[in-house]
């Protein structure tokens, strides 16, 4: 999860009763295009930019990643006033057909996403939506957890920004470890909640099936 870290976010019944919209302003849909992959590929060569002036240096492969068809990879969409899509933020899904590895006492399935990215500048806003919109996933997939990783701070007594904005989310850090580019990350996980009033807010046309996903069905990583 690589978003903003600036502010505690709005609660979602708060939002939903003073600024419901008509119809829903946001979407998260799948990056079908390779224009559409390739926007998404600069949003996070951008944010890795932003990121490497503070010091912290993303690997080149969330870029490229990007670029890859095959991956599972989905855009957090503005419907702009224009009819024009603005993509805010990008990351990749992926179906656990077991219990994670990292959890203990788990017996369901989890979800997954990885290489989460949000554009520069924008605000902490849509790092909470991608929490609620995960979350929500999870509980229609019969999941338990969504899992994920973030960028952690070199060394462990250090103040995390990152860290601390997720956790404010709701997301729980269950340990850290070394990825095989040498980046030290924290291992997380947020709790499934079906959210009924959220497709008031955000559309979903995520191609999750609602039931037990089968043994080996697994997204590229």
């Amino acid at each position: 999860m690589n978003t903003t870290t600036s502010a505690t976010p709005t609660n979602l019944a708060t939002t939903q009763n003073e600024h419901r919209p008509a119809v829903p302003q946001y979407k998260m849909r799948p990056l079908r295009t390779d224009a559409e992959r390739a926007a998404a590929a600069a949003l996070v060569d951008d944010r890795s930019r932003q990121l490497a002036g503070r010091g912290i240096t993303m690997p080149h492969r969330h870029i490229t990643a990007y670029q890859d068809a095959r991956a599972q990879s989905v855009g957090l969409y503005e419907d702009a006033a224009n009819g024009e899509e603005i993509l805010l933020g990008c990351l990749m899904a992926h179906r656990q057909p077991a219990p994670h590895p990292d959890t203990e006492n788990e017996d369901k399935p989890g979800l997954e996403i990885s290489l989460a990215y949000t554009a520069p500048g924008l605000g902490e806003r849509y790092g909470w939506l991608i929490t609620l919109w995960a979350s929500n996933l999870a509980a229609r997939t019969g999941a338990t957890r969504v899992h994920a990783q973030a960028p952690s701070a070199p060394n462990r007594d250090e103040t995390d920004p990152l860290r601390d904005y997720l956790q404010s989310l709701g997301w729980l850090v269950t340990g850290t470890g070394i990825t095989r580019d040498g980046e030290r990350v924290s291992h997380l996980h947020l709790n499934a909640q079906e959210r009924n009033g959220l497709s008031s807010l955000i559309t979903c046309a995520v191609p999750f099936d609602t039931a037990r996903p089968a043994q080996g069905d697994r997204g590229q990583r």
